[in-house]
């Protein structure tokens, strides 16, 4: 009886302390979209109105007619989605060349790119700058998208090894070699397919890199036909104020987060499962 006494002690516990930091993670988001519901009256109210008397969702179509919220949108996802594919073929086959090959250098290569996560993002900035101004990578998607998949590949690749080297065994490759599989064909039709929940994990890394990233492209970015949704939310509050127009504020940033909590919601269990696969060998 004492040990059950227990066990539902130990399991309330632990139900207790994982709903506790559940809506410690999640009240931010239910505030973020409270306050964009908010009616006019109620948004600066002291004390806080926890429960409005009424949804108002004109907050969302007051923005949507006030800034150009769909092609900024727009804008970074095909920026998003390019330096997906960009990362995806780069880190793959390198990450796959340094889990099975032995060649000269290779421990140097993995240590270089290993030192490049230690520099931070800010250090080149000027120069890095400079070389895409000279370049004529300033102010186009193409710039933008070389630069976040340059940043984005040194991580993607050391992802992607973790994961060929754990999760997809060298006898299985082995076995279709010798059954006359070629090297690009054991590639092809083996470990990628199989490396397909670290490859999610990959793209998803790579688009929120992308998606979230605001300060070098409020730097490339002038032209307001291509700017990406974090430009443009920036520039919607400094145009109208973030504390006089708190609703609308918020609506933006709700809607500037909705595609990525999207992609993340339905590839989640790939996301766990190409992590949790590259964690440990055997």
């Amino acid at each position: 009886m004492k040990r059950q006494t227990k066990t539902v002690i130990a399991s309330t516990i632990h139900y207790a302390i994982m709903i506790a930091v559940a809506i410690f993670v999640l009240f931010p988001y239910y505030w973020l979209i409270l306050s964009s519901l908010k009616p006019p009256h109620q948004q600066t109210l002291s004390p806080t109105v926890w429960i409005p008397d009424y949804l108002d969702f004109g907050n969302y179509l007051e923005v949507w007619d006030t800034i150009p919220m769909l092609r900024y949108m727009l804008n970074s996802i095909f920026v998003s989605l390019c330096t997906v594919v960009m990362c995806l073929v780069f880190s793959v086959t390198a990450a796959y060349s340094l889990s099975r090959y032995s060649f000269k250098g290779k421990y140097e290569v993995i240590a270089a790119i290993l030192f490049s996560q230690l520099i931070p993002g800010m250090l080149p900035f000027v120069s890095f700058y400079f070389m895409m101004f000279n370049l004529h990578l300033t102010n186009n998607y193409a710039g933008l998208i070389i630069a976040y998949a340059i940043w984005g590949i040194p991580f993607s690749t050391l992802m992607m090894r973790s994961y060929f080297s754990a999760a997809i065994p060298k006898e299985l490759e082995e076995s279709a070699i010798i059954d006359g599989c070629t090297r690009w064909g054991v590639f092809l039709r083996i470990a990628v397919p199989l490396a397909v929940p670290g490859i999610i994990a990959t793209a998803i890394f790579a688009f929120i890199l992308s998606w979230n990233e605001f300060m070098w492209a409020s730097v490339m970015m002038t032209n307001n036909m291509i700017k990406t949704v974090a430009v443009g939310i920036y520039d919607y509050i400094g145009q109208f104020g973030g504390n006089v127009r708190i609703a609308m504020t918020m609506a933006t940033a709700v809607l500037a987060t909705l595609p990525a909590m999207l992609i993340f919601c339905f590839l989640q269990k790939y996301l766990i499962s190409g992590l949790t696969s590259g964690a440990v060998k055997g």
